[in-house]
């Protein structure tokens, strides 16, 4: 019989350090990024289980070791809210500590430098919804490089690995949102577009789809404004009361962000709640308020509770040494016949659905 190697695999000097496998990789083969501490950590895993055989004689990391932060874009407010109050329950459920953090979404400086404070904190997991922008980019590769899990939720960074994910298809619900608007209004009229200031590839990624299938099974329907917001309520009603009074003609609109409130608003105040179709994202107290009083006709909703508890899971996967996962959670389309209870959360004076 041949002597078995004993050269341990990554995955055992990942599990024994307690880092995660491309952080071995990048020690092992001398290559820049990594705090000297982690450093340190793995050369001296490496030299342990060459010693004793290659294989970890110590459990991997349990969850109840971590620490996580998530860093959630825009104010409190209710949709927000949902998934911060649901990520707070998933911590709390699977014994994890969580530091939740609201950051600006128009500011990827700021966003970039609250990452970053996480390599000096003793932070074992981060979950971020990300803007798409280089200080971002760069600062979560900072942050992989030093061992800590990061896990992306609603919207995607790509070409960062190994990054975890959890979140809709969002190509895939933008066309959803344009199929139902081209029903609503009977595959002709014209169509606003209200979207975020901030660079979030979500958006992007609606509005691609919502084009798309406008184009290939509606195109009677013209998209006559895109119109970018603060996802905020009071700017989304002074546009939506501007673009309403200049275009009588006005079919539809569909708000790809946050802010719905105030579209909603602006609706009702010009009469014209009936008249023009209003597709929306994101069931909340006061979408699901809009859609049994008729002023939102449909909403495209994602499951926050089912992206927290996905999230914390991929980050405890993560923390155990296997891969990070990709998770698409279901895209759900919500109309007044089929609502269901949705939890209010704490409410704030600047709440917005």
């Amino acid at each position: 019989m041949e002597p078995q190697d004993s050269k341990p695999r990554i995955i055992d000097i990942a599990l024994q350090a307690g880092v995660g496998t491309a952080t071995v990789d990048r020690v092992l083969n001398g290559r820049e990024g990594v705090k000297p501490k982690t450093v340190e950590k793995v050369l001296e895993a490496a030299r342990f289980l060459a010693e004793s055989g290659g294989r970890p004689r110590v459990l991997a990391p349990r969850a109840e070791g971590l620490r996580l932060r998530a860093l959630i874009g825009g104010r409190p407010g209710f949709a927000n809210e949902l998934l911060g109050q649901a990520l707070r329950e998933s911590a709390r459920a699977s014994g994890t500590p969580l530091q939740l953090e609201f950051v600006c979404r128009t500011d990827p400086a700021a966003l970039a430098a609250r990452l970053r404070a996480c390599r000096e904190d003793s932070i074992g997991g981060v979950i971020v919804q990300p803007v798409e922008h280089p200080f971002v980019r760069d600062a979560i590769a900072e942050l992989i490089a030093d061992g800590i899990q990061v896990v992306t939720v609603l919207s995607q960074m790509p070409g960062i690995d190994p990054l975890g994910h959890v979140g809709l298809d969002n190509r895939a619900a933008g066309r959803l949102a344009g199929q139902i608007l081209g029903y609503l209004c009977g595959g002709r009229g014209t169509a606003t577009i209200f979207h975020s200031n901030a660079i979030y590839r979500s958006h992007e990624e609606r509005e691609a789809g919502l084009r798309s299938i406008l184009r290939e099974e509606f195109p009677q329907i013209e998209i006559v404004e895109t119109i970018s917001t603060d996802d905020d309520p009071a700017l989304c009603f002074r546009q939506a009361s501007d673009v309403l009074g200049r275009r009588p003609d006005l079919s539809a609109i569909v708000n790809l962000a946050a802010g719905n409130r105030g579209i909603e608003r602006a609706l009702l105040d010009a009469g014209r709640a009936r008249s023009v179709q209003f597709v929306a994202f994101n069931l909340t107290p006061l979408s699901r308020n809009a859609l049994i009083e008729r002023s939102i006709n449909a909403v495209i909703h994602q499951d926050m509770t089912r992206i927290a508890q996905e999230a914390i899971g991929a980050i405890c996967t993560g923390h155990q040494g296997r891969p990070l996962p990709h998770v698409t959670i279901p895209c759900e389309l919500i109309l007044r016949e089929n609502l269901r209870d949705i939890s209010a959360g704490p409410r704030h004076p600047d709440a917005s659905i």
